[in-house]
Parts: structure tokens; sequence; C-alpha cells
């Protein structure tokens, strides 16, 4: 059973783009399919949808590849085995609540984005999390230092946040009441992820947005 988290932490939510993708990062297609999944998100000018354009898809892939394989071996190395080797990424953010979810997407139109499309998850809902782990941030943050030092460049504007002693570095779920409570006081975000694909089709969610609820 999940252990008990901290009560300003009570959503898990993701962001997409084509509900055909949803819980499908672009990592799990074959690679044969990589530029036709790229072109259907582009399309649709949905969620980050400029990384998945033609200039840009190449270098985020690399990137999005390494971020994997260092996180699946850090946490293998440290914690144990992992259920698959590709995750699903979802946000967890403090006093998370469906109006500021919808704000926060709504936030990406002005990158000229279209209108947001969030799913959202009760964290009691994780009965299971030994195949969940998270990271300070999102992960392409967290592992930013480790991305420039193999070489890989980002491409477009990037936000760089001030590093932090934990980037770097993935946890398993269980320590995310000893990491928050370390860090609320900087109202840092979490990024998610979870590796076990059998758990995720099985999650109860909540849709928002125009094609939501």
């Amino acid at each position: 059973m999940m252990r008990s988290v901290p009560g300003d932490l009570r959503y898990l939510v993701h962001f997409f783009n084509d509900e055909r993708f949803l819980f499908k990062p672009i990592t799990m297609a074959d690679v044969a399919e990589v530029d036709d999944v790229c072109n259907a998100i582009t399309s649709q000018k949905g969620w980050f949808w400029v990384r998945f354009s033609p200039l840009e898809r190449r270098g985020y892939l690399a990137r999005r590849r390494f971020v994997e394989e260092a996180m699946y071996e850090d946490y293998t190395q440290r914690f144990g085995a992992l259920k698959e080797k590709v995750p699903v990424y979802f946000y967890l953010i403090p006093n998370l609540s469906e109006r500021k979810a919808i704000e926060l997407a709504r936030h990406r139109t002005r990158h000229d984005e279209t209108e947001p499309r969030v799913v959202m998850v009760e964290i009691e809902d994780l009965d299971d999390t030994r195949n969940v782990t998270f990271t300070l941030n999102d992960s392409h943050t967290a592992y930013r230092n480790r991305i420039m030092e193999a070489g890989l460049t980002f491409g477009g504007a990037t936000d760089v946040r001030v590093a932090l002693p934990d980037h770097g570095k993935i946890f398993p779920f269980s320590m995310l009441e000893q990491v928050h409570q370390e860090y609320a006081p900087r109202h840092i975000t979490y990024e998610v992820q979870i590796w076990d694909h059998h758990m995720v089709a099985k999650l109860r969610y909540v849709l928002l947005g125009t094609r939501g609820t």
C-alpha cells in the first residue's frame, strides 16, 4: 500500500497533446512510427508541440532517451529493479486544484498552443508505488547538467533554473515526504515517473480542458 504523503500534494497532473497518445511518451513509439506521431502532435499545436516539430524532434528525442536511460540506471543501481524502461510522466504540484491545472495549461497558449488538455489523478489512487519515482522539477531540468556533459544541446529557448543539490538524482516515491519536507519552502514542483504501464492503464482520472469534462 502507498505510504502517506504530505497534505499539500494531492494530485498528479498530465498535460497531453493528442488523446490517441494519452499516457504514451514518444519514446514508446517504434522508430518507423516516430515521424508520424510527431507530425500528428505538431499539426494540433498541443502541449510543448514545438519540441516535436521537424526542426527540434531529433534533438528532443536524443535528450529524452538519454534522460530515461540515466534515470533507469541510477534508480536500478541504487534501489532495485523497475518493471519498464520507459516511464509515463506526470507533474506533482503542491496545492494543485482543477482550476489551477487549467490555468497552468492555458499559460501555454501564449506560445501558440491550443486549449489545454489535462488529466488529473488522485495520489491516493496509487495503491502500489514500487515502480513510481520522482525528480525535483521535470527530469530534463533535474538532469540538465548531465545532458550538457553528454554533449547534447537544447533547441529553442529554455527555462534555466537554479541548480539544486538533489538535481541529477531520482528517488523512490516512498521518499517523497522526506524530500518535500526539505524543499517545500522553495515551492518546488516534481515530476513523477510511473514505470508500470499496466498500472497506468488502470488509473482512474479526470479529464479537463476543451475535450474534457
